[in-house]
Parts: C-alpha cells; structure tokens; sequence
C-alpha cells in the first residue's frame, strides 16, 4: 500500500479518482473476438480537465485540445517524462520529424511508444499501454468517438511505425532513460527540507501545498524538466504533482576553445569526422580538436579556412591556385570548366597556368586560349 500526502491510503495497482480514472490492470481484454492477456500500464482518461471539456483550445504544447496529438503529448510529458517541442506537426507528420531529429522510429512497438499511423487525412498517434506479440493496446483521443478518450486493441502491423521519445521499461511505469545521479526511478523519499508541492514540473508553477522535514513521498517517476529532477506521484484526487528533487546534470553541447583548439560537443560528446553545423561542413580529428588547412579523406584531399569551415570553390595558397567541388574534394590531373571557360589542374591539384597541356595553351590565369 502506498501513502500520499492526502494521508489517504491507495493501493499500489489501482487506483480510482474522481472524474479522471488511473488504472493498472492485470487482466484479459477482448478485440475483435480474439481474448488477449494483457499486462497493461493503461491509465484511462487521466487527460486534464480543462482541455477535456474545450475550456482550453490549445494545449501547453500549442496543439489543438482534444485531438491525437495533444494527448499524446500530454501522456509523453506525464508518464513517459519526455516534452516533446511544442507545434510538433499534424500526426501523420510525426514519424518523419522525429526520425530527422534522431529518435529511433522503426516498426517494433514497445510500451510508453508512440504508435504512428499516416492514414487519413491528418494521420493518427496513440500511446502504446500494453504490448502481445502483434497486438497491441492503445490510449488516444479523437477516435471512434469525436474528441473523446478511446482504448483498443489494434495489430501492430497495422499501423505505419512507432515512434520511441523515451519508452517505459516493463510494465511499471517506470522510465527507460537512466536518471544518472543513482536516485531511484520510482520508490520513497525522505525529505530533509521543506519542498513545494507543485501542480506541473516548474519553479512558478502553483504550490498545492509542502512537504516537512522528516515527511515521506512514494513517488512513480522522475521528470527532467526546468533545469531539475522532478518526483512525481498521483495525489488521491488522481491529478499528478510534483516536487523539485535536484537540479539536472549540465551536459555540454556547442563549441569550446581549450588550451586554443577548437571543438564541438553533441550531447556532452565530441565530435570526430566531418560534422554539418549551421550549414557549413567542419572537420574534426580523432581527438574532437577542429582541422584547418588540407586534410585528406579516403583519396581526396580538401581545405579547411581558418575558421574551420570546409572550402569550395577557387582556393589560392601560397600563390597557387587550387580547385575544390561542391562536395569539397579538390580537383586534379584534369580538365573542367567554370564560367564557360576550361582550367587544368595537375596531379597536385595546382592550376596550370602559360603552358601547353594536351596540345591546348593556357594563359596566365590558367584559361584555356
């Protein structure tokens, strides 16, 4: 049994609130005629109040109240512990965004998922509650019934993909990411100061009340947000809240000069090889330090300016003149031409210039007379 702070006793697996129903079930459902064993994490329509009955049009993460996408929105942020950008795309856009910014989107469907699906018009998501083989359990809104709460069963092979922001791990709730101070992703804790008691995971959001030196909390997940860990556990009306717990590790992204070398960082790692940053194409050694001048890539060579930024086009060093693609390869032991007029580069990629090649003369500025 687990205590809150309403001083009201709830069992750990069910639960029933007032107007917003949380449920944990162990059971069997039936689709299509077909009796399925569930061990499912659905929470029924645990969607909040004021978006529910239209009061708010458009959600916290500016997307329509009552459709797809703000549910599963919602179910992200409350469960999964994941804010997802806000105005993220119509639902059948979904899949696409989060594949272009790195989130794995494939077709194995995992618990706290994403199910994606581009039918339709506008395309439908869901949140993924319960996984059995190809079938899967669902939570959405606005489908079967307008604008309203649904739970199927569905194959998941029927949908276009999953999309995996942050899923649960097991049947309990519990983030997969790893909360790297070693606080535990759910359990007790003992608070050694007083701590506000908040309504979202926020330093202005509303206080509903405080936790006292020496009080407990039995808490269900940690939510990064903010700038600090969050505990969180549903109260006894079923609404969740939250308690600042510590604040989140820094992770450094973005350029750094040390001991003056240059480099760049991508989710605290540095970056090797070539990297695309704001446009402009960069390299970097093994050692994360960012190359300048040539720097030779399998059989091409290329030019790195000063400041790092890949070279194309007409180079000049030293005198010489040197020739480099659109991909940046430098040009050599070749004819090409730029601006209706043919250059030659040699073996070394300098521009010949008031010489003969191939029997054709070329002048001073390595033109073709």
């Amino acid at each position: 049994m687990t205590f809150f702070k309403s001083g009201v006793k709830k069992s750990r697996y069910t639960q029933l609130g007032v107007g917003l129903a949380t449920l944990f079930v162990t059971s069997t459902f039936l689709f299509g005629g077909e009796s399925v064993q569930a061990d499912s994490v659905a929470r029924g329509d645990d969607y909040p109040l004021h978006y529910k009955n239209g009061s708010v049009e458009i959600d916290q993460w500016r997307m329509y109240s009552r459709q797809c996408t703000s549910f599963a929105a919602f179910r992200l942020s409350s469960v999964n512990g994941f804010e997802i950008p806000p105005a993220y795309g119509n639902a059948n856009e979904w899949g696409y965004r989060a594949k272009r910014e790195g989130y794995r989107v494939d077709t194995k469907p995992e618990v706290g998922s994403i199910a994606w699906s581009t039918e339709g018009y506008y395309g439908h998501v869901a949140w993924v509650s319960n996984v059995s083989g190809d079938t899967i359990e669902i939570e959405e809104y606005n489908y079967g019934v307008r604008e309203k709460y649904n739970r199927r069963s569905v194959k998941a092979s029927s949908m276009t993909g999953f999309i995996h922001f942050k899923d649960l791990v097991g049947n309990d709730g519990r983030t997969g990411n790893p909360i790297r101070s070693g606080l535990a992703s759910s359990g007790t804790h003992t608070f050694t100061q007083k701590s506000a008691i908040r309504n979202q995971p926020s330093s202005t959001a509303q206080v509903i009340d405080y936790y006292y030196p020496g009080e407990n909390v039995s808490y269900d997940q940690i939510v990064e947000k903010d700038g600090y860990k969050w505990l969180s556990y549903l109260s006894y009306s079923g609404t969740r809240r939250y308690v600042q717990h510590t604040e989140t590790e820094s992770v450094e992204n973005g350029w750094k000069k040390q001991n003056g070398i240059w480099n760049y960082r991508e989710n605290g790692k540095l970056a090797t090889g070539w990297k695309k940053i704001n446009g402009s194409w960069y390299h970097f050694k093994e050692n994360g330090a960012m190359s300048t001048g040539w720097v030779k890539d399998s059989s091409h060579w290329y030019y790195l300016k000063a400041s790092g930024e890949m070279q194309t086009g007409w180079l000049k060093e030293n005198g010489t003149w040197y020739y480099l693609e659109s991909s940046g390869a430098m040009k050599s032991s070749q004819w090409f031409q730029v601006g209706g007029k043919y250059y030659y580069v040699n073996a070394s990629g300098a521009l010949a210039v008031n010489t003969t090649v191939d029997g054709y003369r070329v002048d001073s500025n390595g033109a073709r007379i």
